[in-house]
């Protein structure tokens, strides 16, 4: 009898072995089919989108740079900027370029490794991201404005405004990083766990294709976010949204940022420029400092923080409150 169960037992294992392999199999074959038609599909993708908007600056160190114009009557000038690993500035602040247009002629760029600019070489430091931009501004001929940046965004604005106080404006916030949000207990919290995550990421997901399925099953639900995109975008939304991410630039720019983060950890605004910071409440809620972090560092009489509703891309999970922020805040 004992010997009948070991049999049974050794007959269900095998089976079992048998069943896992099998669905190891075809997991396997999947995701070489994935990663097959991802590398495809990469090359096309980038042939759709070429040049698909805006206009170029090569920076002192010979990369090119995008960037859209968008002309107005105003004489105000502002810059819009991106989050860490953006695929287009002008595709995914379209509806809140437009809606302050009437109040701003606007420069909405992608940084080195964002969008339809460069991937390079050219080390993703503070420095680097700052001296581009200023490149870009002195190139265009602007020598006072608003910069508007959401995220990471706020760190480089930051260094900016220390090192060209005299042309910063103002600056707008939304939802914006600052030099010691990493001094959280958050494992996540840190610049060096972030990269290892995201090179995982990379490899897994990214790389094996399977971020494009996502990406594209998610499409619906992003032009649903950014309103004023076409139907005659959404193919080369689709393309960058697949492509752009989590490239060679934007995760140097990652590996890099603990640096970056450091060489600003003692700066404040100057006391010229004011600040209006629009805050998610979901990340207020999830960091109890969050707000308190973004008062330490302004100066100015007319600097602002505020919370509202929405969670960390305003821009599109409550546009009409972070409009009215911005419409409403008296800096001049």
């Amino acid at each position: 009898m004992e010997a009948k169960g070991k049999k049974k037992r050794h007959r269900i294992l095998r089976v079992i072995l048998k069943v896992l392999g099998a669905i190891l199999s075809v997991i396997t074959v999947a995701v070489v089919i994935l990663a097959i038609r991802n590398h495809i599909l990469n090359k096309s993708d980038r042939k759709l989108y070429t040049d698909a908007y805006g206009e170029y600056y090569t920076s002192e160190f010979g990369d090119r740079i995008n960037y859209t114009f968008y002309d107005s009557n105003s004489d105000r000038v502002a810059v819009i900027l991106p989050g860490y690993g953006a695929a287009s500035t002008h595709y995914e602040f379209d509806t809140l370029a437009k809606r302050i247009n009437a109040d701003y002629k606007l420069i909405i760029v992608d940084p080195i490794g964002v969008g339809l600019s460069d991937v390079t070489d050219t080390e993703r430091t503070v420095e680097n991201y700052c001296t581009e931009l200023h490149g870009l501004m002195e190139h265009l001929g602007y020598d006072k404005y608003t910069i508007i940046g959401h995220s990471i965004a706020g760190l480089y604005s930051l260094y900016y405004a220390n090192e060209y106080a005299d042309e910063v404006e103002a600056f707008i916030g939304i939802d914006a990083s600052v030099p010691h949000q990493v001094d959280s207990d958050e494992w996540m919290a840190k610049p060096e766990n972030q990269y290892k995550v995201y090179k995982l990421l990379r490899a897994l997901f990214v790389k094996t294709g399977i971020y494009r399925v996502t990406t594209e099953l998610g499409m619906n639900a992003l032009m649903d976010e950014i309103p004023t995109l076409t139907e005659e975008d959404r193919d080369k939304v689709c393309a960058m949204y697949c492509t752009v991410p989590m490239n060679d630039s934007q995760m140097q720019e990652m590996k890099l940022l603990g640096e970056s983060i450091e060489k600003c950890r003692d700066m404040r605004f100057p006391e010229t420029v004011p600040v209006l910071y629009v805050l998610s409440n979901d990340n207020c809620e999830r960091m109890a400092q969050w707000e308190q972090l973004h008062k330490d560092i302004v100066t100015h009489p007319k600097s602002k923080v505020v919370k509202i509703d929405g969670t960390h891309y305003l821009h599109h999970t409550n546009l009409d409150g972070l409009l009215e922020e911005i419409k409403n805040w008296e800096y001049r």
